[in-house]
């Protein structure tokens, strides 16, 4: 069984995609909210973007669990 790495931390500016709706964007934020890192993921454009009322469409705010290096 292959060892595991651990990866090194988001920072700003770089490609990301949530694991809750696999939309790719950039990191945008980065917070630490008591001991838990969270990032702010600022979506690409997807064409169904102007269907969608709700702010979620531009980003989102997720934990360091919910997101991977794009």
């Amino acid at each position: 069984m292959p060892a595991r790495t651990r990866t090194a931390p988001l920072k700003l500016g770089e490609r990301a995609r949530s694991k809750l709706n696999r939309r790719v964007g950039t990191v945008d934020a980065v917070e630490n909210v008591n001991g838990h890192v969270h990032y702010g993921l600022h979506y690409d454009e997807a064409p169904q973007d102007h269907l969608i009322a709700t702010p979620e469409h531009d980003g989102a705010q997720l934990p360091a669990e919910c997101i991977e290096r794009a």
